[in-house]
């Protein structure tokens, strides 16, 4: 047992030779008790990343088919924006260029799904935590927002069981 001076949890003056705290319970130099916090670090951590994972393949999903959906009906989509205005002058002008822009939103969604995938692989790996977590605001922001926040709640809850 080593002589500590103080008690590593409160602080508080110990003399040497002393196993618990007298102040606060604190177990000093405790091995065990380390292996079972590691134990528990790792368990609560891969049960985050579980559920992160998942996540993020639910907001890949619904990126992906909403992507595809705007990108094959932009024409239609454009058409119907179109008729909801009784002047077609003003039609033409506004709602013109409408049907690029249904495209490019479907491949920003297609994308953002790619990205949400790519992140739910890292985070499943527990390789590359920053990346992971970059492009899980990346694919928050472009996907489902709010499912996209539980996710990177939950891989930065985990952090600490990724490999590097």
């Amino acid at each position: 047992m080593d002589d500590l001076n103080f008690c590593p949890t409160c602080g508080k003056n110990l003399s040497p030779g002393t196993a618990y705290c007298p102040a606060c319970g604190a177990r000093l130099n405790d091995p065990e008790g380390e292996r079972r916090e590691k134990a528990a670090t790792e368990r609560d951590g891969g049960e985050r990343i579980k559920i992160a994972v998942i996540l993020l393949l639910i907001t890949a999903a619904i990126s992906i088919i909403s992507g595809i959906y705007f990108y094959v009906n932009a024409a239609e989509m454009a058409d119907w924006m179109a008729n909801l205005f009784s002047d077609p002058a003003l039609s033409d002008d506004i709602f013109g260029p409408m049907e690029g822009f249904f495209r490019m939103t479907g491949l920003l969604a297609i994308i953002g799904g790619a990205v949400a995938i790519t992140s739910a692989f890292l985070a499943y790996k527990r390789r590359l935590w920053f990346l992971a977590f970059i492009l899980c605001i990346v694919a928050a922001a472009i996907g489902n927002l709010i499912i996209g926040l539980v996710a990177l709640y939950m891989l930065y809850k985990a952090r600490a069981v990724f490999k590097d």
